[in-house]
């Protein structure tokens, strides 16, 4: 089961949940899942209340405790607790087949949703994706409007074959996702990177760049290209890179020399530009 992200509200909960508490007269004992934890702030009884070091539970069941300043949240990333979701899925299929721009031709069997704080406001968003053949799919993006009901932001044409929530970019107060596409046609496989972000509820793409790329369409001109890229937070910079090379009549075997590019991108307040 993949990790979600799920903001702790209370002790309480996780207490109650997961851990087995033994109370002595003097000291009281923390203990989890039958072991003895010894935190470096001792449990204490405050106004009635058992007051305990929420990390030192959390990463003993295996879970991983960040400060999140931007959202004044305490995040723990564990397997073991999945994420509320508001709605289900045959819910946020209504909320397609009403909002949605081809209504009733979406192929529901390819659908998966996910829950994740995009804007880091009071409202997690929902995201949710149809797979529907080999090139072809759909991505969503739901938010609360001032009424409390779900609302379409965006819906985009893709076919997203991998989304990543949990590792951001953050620059000038955005929080920047990474979204893996796949397109193409006969005889053309491409797989994009995009970084895209929520601002003001407006959907944004800062950049896309080529992850891999394929071609046999055409005899004589068979190519591959891979790529990559890596943010700079101190220099806020997003550095892209891209190899070709041509292909034997196989579509397999590279034929002649690589050629690799690289460009420096800089973020305008909206998007990366290319540096020149």
């Amino acid at each position: 089961m993949k990790k979600k992200w799920i903001i702790i509200v209370g002790v309480v909960v996780l207490v109650g949940i997961f851990t087995t508490i033994a109370f002595a007269d003097s000291p009281i004992k923390l203990i989890v899942n039958g072991r003895e934890i010894k935190p470096d702030v001792a449990p204490q009884i405050i106004n009635g209340r058992t007051m305990i070091p929420i990390r030192w539970v959390a990463e003993a069941l295996g879970a991983d405790v960040q400060w999140d300043e931007y959202a004044n949240a305490v995040r723990i990333n564990s397997s073991q607790c999945p994420i509320y979701k508001p709605l289900s899925k045959e819910q946020i299929e209504t909320i397609i087949q009403t909002q949605g721009k081809h209504k009733d031709s979406y192929y529901f069997d390819g659908l998966s949703y996910d829950v994740v704080n995009m804007d880091d406001d009071a409202d997690w968003e929902i995201v949710a994706k149809i797979d529907g053949a080999v090139h072809l799919g759909n991505f969503f993006i739901f938010d609360k409007d001032s009424s409390g009901d779900y609302k379409l932001i965006t819906e985009q044409e893709w076919k997203v074959e991998e989304w990543d929530f949990r590792n951001t970019i953050e620059i000038d107060g955005n929080k920047l996702f990474k979204l893996v596409t796949r397109t193409g046609g006969t005889g053309l496989d491409i797989f994009n990177a995009h970084l895209v972000y929520l601002k003001e509820s407006n959907f944004l793409e800062a950049w896309q760049g080529t992850l891999f790329e394929r071609s046999v369409m055409l005899p004589g001109a068979y190519y591959k290209k891979a790529g990559s890229y890596q943010f700079d937070a101190e220099g806020e910079r997003l550095y892209a890179w891209e190899t070709a090379c041509q292909l034997e009549r196989d579509g397999l075997t590279p034929k002649g020399e690589f050629t690799t590019t690289t460009t420096v991108y800089l973020f305008d307040g909206e998007k990366f530009i290319s540096e020149k």
